[in-house]
């Protein structure tokens, strides 16, 4: 497995935990995680132990909790866990560690596993994105449903390339692609947020475009059934028709055979 990726992704989030929860403010995390269920329901979901993958600071699994779910969560950044624990009133602390995707720890077995807001793309190489799914996987229950996204050749080549510039002054930082030339499916694209003006710290994300078809091979590689994938626009609004030119993510539902 490379060492190379979750070190720049581990760096980049440190940086960013204390403006996180403002540089995301304008997202409806409840609507988008209630359809994300409503989709893994639709795909044979039937239990309530749910893990986060990837949790962040607690956005994408406290919808979870709020609909009755027995919740656990993990991210790669203390800092991120640290943030997800002071404001995780309905999951225990001790639910919320730290944990690289490639090799969870043994939490139990879960019927719905979710990966969100495209930490998959932080995986640079086939193997590490094999070993991501190996290790969901090895922690659902039969039948269990992994949900998760990957952002888009669009969002790449709208929010990665050089031309993109955007200032979010609530959290005073600004987000500057850096990718220059054209963006093909597999690219490996990056861009920085400065936080707190010029001078200040920079955050710098590194990512790599996963095509579709090499998610749906690994997929099945590492033993899971991909069951749909869909298109997921601007408000987290999905779509059947999933289109790489045109959707920011893909949103993939795949299940542990029974």
């Amino acid at each position: 497995m490379s060492t190379t990726a979750p070190a720049a992704a581990l760096l980049a989030y440190e940086q960013l935990a204390p403006v996180y929860d403002r540089f995301t403010d304008s997202y409806d995390h409840d609507g988008w995680v209630g359809r994300l269920e409503a989709l893994a329901r639709r795909h044979g979901l039937r239990g309530r132990r749910a893990l986060d993958v990837a949790c962040g600071t607690g956005k994408s699994f406290a919808p979870l909790a709020g609909r009755g779910y027995d919740v656990w969560a993990c991210d790669l950044s203390p800092a991120m866990v640290a943030q997800a624990r002071r404001a995780a009133r309905a999951v225990p602390a001790d639910r919320v560690v730290v944990a690289d995707m490639r090799q969870l720890p043994e939490l139990g077995a879960f019927d719905l596993v979710t990966c969100l807001d495209d930490a998959v793309n932080y995986l640079l190489d086939d193997d590490d994105l094999l070993a991501a799914f190996a290790s969901v996987a090895r922690l659902l229950a039969p039948g269990g449903i992994y949900l998760f996204d990957a952002n888009t050749l669009a969002t790449y080549r709208d929010g990665f390339s050089s031309r993109a510039t955007f200032e979010r002054p609530l959290a005073d930082a600004i987000w500057r692609g850096e990718t220059s030339g054209p963006i093909a499916p597999g690219a490996l694209c990056s861009a920085s947020i400065e936080i707190g003006g010029p001078g200040a710290a920079v955050s710098r994300h590194v990512q790599r475009h996963h095509p579709e078809a090499t998610i749906r091979s690994l997929l099945t590689s590492a033993g899971l059934d991909c069951r749909a994938v869909l298109g997921q626009s601007t408000g987290g609004l999905l779509h059947e028709d999933a289109d790489e030119e045109t959707h920011t993510k893909l949103v993939y539902v795949a299940q542990r055979p029974a």
